[in-house]
């Protein structure tokens, strides 16, 4: 008889008997051949009929197996759990009836408790009243002090930490106020990283026993920062550069580097390879030849 919780044997889903495929004429050899790039369909997966609670639900041969699987695991978890509940209930049912005998099972040596047990019992019996509500009392003020002590201990880490959390807050925005007023001077954005690094810088100095303030601090994180992206971009190329910093940042450089020299060429000085217009003369331009009395007046009639 199969059990109620195991799951059901999938039955095949029935399928419609296949239709009479159409007699194929054999092909002409001298015929080309249809070339088809279409590719040939993906097979339907096969479905089985399962019962889920009852109710029958259609899975694919894999969805089966996955289930299988799961519930193999989950069988073996819950077997090791319950071994572990029936060990622990063997032990508490040995508690009940033979303690001394779980004690031993335990590692403990009973006859040594039950000596120092009766030991103490013995004493305190034979102890005055007084005596024994004295040593109770001192005993509950012990307690009270060690819970006073642990108190105590807790409001001062707690305060503690306060302290070191006001501290980080105001450093955070002393730096933050820092960059601020750098980000004229030196194009800083108000960057976590940065603020971090600024940060870190300040806590070495402080442990070297020079300490620094925020606006102390930035410019030398930003030198330090600066001298080694320097040198690691002085050793690269500048496809390794850009693949480094990014397209972004590429653009960036680029467009400056044009905004720059726009700027150049609008200041550039005409050279003397240049054409160059003179100012016009307000005075009437002179002939570019000489009359016929001109030239005798002035050459001719002066030879003897």
């Amino acid at each position: 008889m199969p059990d109620a919780n195991s799951t059901p044997a999938p039955t095949p889903v029935p399928s419609a008997a296949p239709a009479a495929a159409p007699v194929a004429k054999p092909a002409d050899p001298k015929a080309p051949v249809a070339q088809t790039g279409a590719p040939a369909a993906k097979p339907a997966e096969e479905l089985f009929e399962v019962q889920i609670d009852g109710k029958v639900e259609k899975k694919t041969r894999k969805e089966i197996l996955e289930a299988y699987q799961l519930r193999q695991l989950s069988d073996k978890k819950r077997s090791e759990a319950e071994k572990v509940l029936n060990e622990y209930k063997k032990l508490q049912e040995l508690g009940r009836q033979d303690p001394i005998k779980l004690m031993k099972a335990m590692g403990y040596n009973f006859d040594d408790i039950a000596t120092q047990y009766l030991a103490r019992k013995a004493e305190d019996s034979m102890k005055d009243p007084k005596v024994l509500e004295a040593e109770k009392l001192k005993a509950e003020n012990e307690q009270y002090k060690q819970w006073a002590e642990q108190q105590k201990a807790a409001e001062a880490k707690k305060q503690q930490q306060a302290q070191i959390d006001a501290a980080r807050q105001r450093i955070h925005s002393e730096i933050i106020e820092a960059v601020k007023d750098a980000s004229s001077t030196m194009g800083l954005p108000i960057d976590e990283d940065l603020i971090i690094a600024v940060a870190q810088n300040m806590m070495v100095q402080d442990k070297a026993k020079k300490p620094l303030n925020a606006k102390e601090a930035l410019p030398a994180t930003y030198a330090k920062t600066q001298k080694w992206l320097q040198g690691m971009a002085s050793k690269m190329e500048g496809e390794a550069i850009v693949k480094w910093l990014g397209e972004d940042v590429a653009k960036k450089i680029r467009k400056y580097d044009l905004t720059q020299l726009k700027a150049k060429r609008s200041t550039v000085q005409p050279t003397g390879n240049s054409i160059s217009r003179k100012p016009e003369s307000k005075e009437a331009p002179k002939k570019a030849y000489k009359t016929w009395s001109e030239f005798k007046s002035e050459t001719l009639d002066k030879i003897k």
